[in-house]
């Protein structure tokens, strides 16, 4: 009976993975994460996954290993949870903005970043050009 359940699992897993199979892409990103106070630029890396011709999901890193996040996205905008690392503590983070696309690969976003418990006056706008591979 073992013998034949494993295989079957196996099998419904293969097709199905095949079936609803989507594109993953890895992500490159300029970003300047306070642009009215501060044009230093910062790289962030990520995965998207496409889920329909509008819509994609995914994560990025930046290059430092301080901001982690989680992405929601449409064509025309995108919104953003994660954590953010500032003096060793670790805080919520949020964003939302808009999201122009450029080329077909490339898309430049506009994004209000909120970080609430670290208090007031350190929620700043963030500009950024993303490639996806």
């Amino acid at each position: 009976m073992k013998k034949i359940i494993l295989p079957v699992i196996v099998l419904v897993l293969m097709s199905s993975s095949i079936l609803e199979a989507r594109t993953l892409s890895p992500t490159l990103a300029i970003r300047y994460n306070d642009f009215i106070n501060d044009l230093s630029p910062q790289t962030a890396i990520g995965l998207h996954l496409k889920i329909d011709d509008d819509r994609y999901t995914g994560f990025e890193v930046d290059s430092d290993g301080n901001d982690y996040r989680m992405l929601v996205g449409w064509n025309w905008g995108l919104i953003g949870l994660g954590t953010v690392t500032v003096d060793a503590e670790t805080y919520a983070q949020y964003s939302f903005g808009v999201s122009y696309k450029v080329l077909d690969n490339l898309a430049s976003n506009f994004e209000y970043v909120m970080t609430p418990d670290l208090g007031n006056g350190n929620d700043n706008l963030r500009l950024a050009l993303s490639v996806r591979f």
